[in-house]
């Protein structure tokens, strides 16, 4: 398991797909100086 990230740290570089096929790289892709990701997995 990784190490939790703490104020300053910079965000690792990962790849998200879509389920349309979309990707998203982060934090290249970013249009803003801050960014709120939520991961939500739905209802299981």
């Amino acid at each position: 398991m990784g190490e939790k990230l703490q104020q300053s740290d910079r965000f690792p570089s990962i790849s998200l797909r879509f389920v349309d096929g979309g990707t998203l790289k982060l934090p290249d892709e970013m249009d803003g100086r801050y960014l709120v990701l939520i991961f939500y997995r739905g209802h299981w």
